[in-house]
C-alpha cells in the first residue's frame, strides 16, 4: 500500500488557524516536539558519485567542489576534528546562540549515503550518542539509497528517532536534470519516497528554481509533482552562480540568465500556492558566502528573502495551497449544459 506523507496534518492545521501564510518546518517541529528544534551541521567527508569517478568527476553544473564551498560560521576551526568533537563544539555553539534545546544533526555536504552501510552505521551511530540529538537529517541523491541503507535508517525510526532524508532532486524535469549533469532522473525519487514512508522515515526534496531553460511553468508544476508524490518537506533556492563551476562560465559568457529579486520572490509565492499546504516548507532561500557568489546580484539571504514572499502572499490575499488542486469536485464534474 502506498503511504502518503508522515507530517502530523493536526498540527499543521493548527499553524493555519494560528495565522502562518505556510506551514513552516521548525513551527512544526515545536508543536510535535513541545521544545524548540534545531538543526546543526555535521560533516563528517562524504564525497558524491557525481565527483569521483562512479558517473562523473566534475559534478553537476551549480556545484562547487562537491559542495565544500557551502560552509557554515560555526565549523570555523573545528571541520578537521574527530566527529565526536565536532559535534560537541557544533551543539553547544547553537544552544549558546539561543537556537533551541534539542538537536537534528544534518549531515550537509556531500552524498551522505554513499559509503558501505557499516561505516554509515559508526557515523550515525555516532552523531546519535549525544544527549541532546533526537535524530539525523541527512543530505543525498535519490540514487544512492539501496535498501540496507533505508533499512539501516528505518532501525533508527524503531528505536525512536526521527530520521529525515533530505532529497538533492533540484528539479523534477528530465531535460533540465540532463542539461546540468545530475546523472539521475525523476524515478529514483518516486521509489524513494514509497521506500523510506514505510519505514516511517521523513522526506524532504531541495529544489531550485531557476536553472538553465526551465520555465516558471515548469517550476510550478514541480510543486504539484512533489504534492502529489506525497513528500513531507521542501527546501526551495534560486539557482546561485557559485565560482569555478561550469555555470559561471554560461554566465560569464552571457548564456545564463539568474532570476531577478522580484522574479524569484513572485515566483516563490506562485510555488507555495499550488504546493500541498501539507508539505513542511524548510527554507524559501539560500545563504551563503559572498566570496565565492559571482550571481544573482541580489542578496538571497533568507532573512531578507522570506519577509517580501509573505509580503506578496499577503497582497494576493493567499497562503500555501490556495491553488493547489488535481481533481475536479463531485459538484465540478457536473456538465455544465447538462
Amino acid at each position: 500500500m502506498k503511504i502518503k506523507q508522515i507530517v502530523n496534518r493536526k498540527f499543521v492545521d493548527e499553524l493555519y488557524r494560528e495565522g502562518f501564510l505556510y506551514s513552516e518546518f521548525g513551527q512544526y517541529e515545536r508543536k510535535v516536539h513541545k521544545t524548540k528544534i534545531f538543526k546543526v551541521p555535521f560533516d563528517p567527508k562524504f564525497t558524491c558519485p557525481n565527483w569521483d569517478g562512479r558517473l562523473g568527476d566534475n559534478g553537476c553544473a551549480f556545484c562547487p567542489d562537491s559542495a565544500r564551498q557551502f560552509t557554515y560560521e560555526s565549523f570555523r576551526g573545528v571541520r578537521d576534528k574527530s566527529l565526536k568533537e565536532q559535534l560537541k563544539h557544533q551543539i553547544s555553539y547553537y544552544q549558546k546562540k539561543g537556537a533551541g534545546e534539542k538537536a537534528l544533526v544534518y549531515i550537509a555536504f556531500g552524498t551522505n549515503t554513499y559509503r558501505p552501510v557499516k561505516d554509515l552505521k559508526k557515523i550515525f551511530d555516532s552523531a546519535l550518542k549525544h544527549k541532546d540529538v533526537i535524530g539525523l537529517s541527512i543530505g543525498t541523491r535519490p540514487d544512492c539509497l539501496p535498501d540496507e541503507v533505508l533499512d539501516l535508517l528505518g532501525s533508527y525510526v524503531k528505536n525512536g528517532y526521527e530520521i529525515w532524508l533530505e532529497i538533492g532532486q533540484q528539479t523534477v524535469h528530465f531535460h533540465t536534470l540532463d542539461e546540468v549533469g545530475r546523472r539521475h532522473g525523476f524515478a529514483e525519487s518516486i521509489r524513494v519516497v514509497d521506500e523510506v514512508h514505510e519505514r516511517g522515515i521523513y522526506v524532504l526534496f531541495f529544489n531550485i528554481l531557476g536553472l538553465p531553460n526551465e520555465t516558471p511553468s515548469e517550476m510550478v508544476e514541480t510543486a504539484r509533482i512533489l504534492s502529489a508524490l506525497g513528500v513531507d518537506a521542501v527546501k526551495l533556492y534560486p539557482l546561485i552562480v557559485m565560482k569555478k563551476t561550469r555555470i559561471a562560465n554560461d554566465y560569464l559568457g552571457g548564456k545564463y540568465r539568474p532570476l531577478g529579486f522580484r522574479e524569484y520572490t513572485n515566483l516563490i509565492a506562485d510555488f507555495l500556492e499550488h504546493l500541498s499546504p501539507y508539505v513542511l516548507i524548510q527554507r524559501l532561500s539560500k545563504d551563503c558566502g559572498l566570496e565565492t557568489k559571482l550571481a544573482p546580484g541580489w542578496n538571497t539571504y533568507r532573512n531578507i528573502v522570506t519577509p517580501m514572499v509573505e509580503r506578496e502572499l499577503k497582497k494576493r490575499s493567499s497562503r500555501q495551497g490556495s491553488r493547489f488542486k488535481l481533481t475536479l469536485t463531485a459538484e465540478e464534474l457536473k456538465p455544465l449544459n447538462g
